[in-house]
């Protein structure tokens, strides 16, 4: 595989290689940074900086298909339906209503009959959903402002 890895060890993590970085420690902090060497590096180091910042809150614990399947009704500009985002997650239409039934429990999105044609469901946004979206945006232009800091 090309590109430089790093291997990163701290006394509370355990060794990991992280493809195309390299390490940066803060002790103080008890986080292990990765600072990209290339784009896509770049990239696995803001979903993973993301990603950790979302389960060290308190809140809501998403999978990433739950994660996914949020943003892509987020970041549609129609509503959807339940068949087009299975279409668009290429996930079975039973895989995303169990997904959705998440979703809904949790306020992120809500499910209606379509007015004019009651076979179809349609997912929407909700207060609650944006907000989420929202932080998450804002988590990751910190972590992104972190990232460049170290470049």
């Amino acid at each position: 595989m090309k590109g430089k890895f790093a291997v990163v060890q701290n006394d509370n993590l355990p060794v990991m290689a992280i493809p195309n970085a390299i390490a940066t420690f803060n002790f103080a902090d008890d986080k292990v940074i990765a600072r990209p060497a290339s784009a896509p590096g770049a990239a696995i180091a803001l979903i993973r900086g993301t990603m950790l910042e979302l389960v060290r809150r308190d809140g809501r614990d998403l999978t990433a298909r739950q994660l996914t399947t949020l943003l892509t009704v987020y970041q549609e500009d129609e509503t959807l339906s339940v068949s087009r985002v299975a279409t668009l997650l290429n996930i079975s239409r039973p895989g995303v209503t169990r997904i959705l039934d998440r979703l809904v429990e949790a306020d992120l999105v809500s499910r209606a009959e379509d007015a004019t044609d009651r076979r179809r469901v349609l997912v929407r946004r909700t207060r609650a959903g944006a907000r989420f979206v929202r932080e998450l945006i804002e988590v990751a232009d910190s972590v992104s402002a972190e990232l460049a800091q170290l470049s």
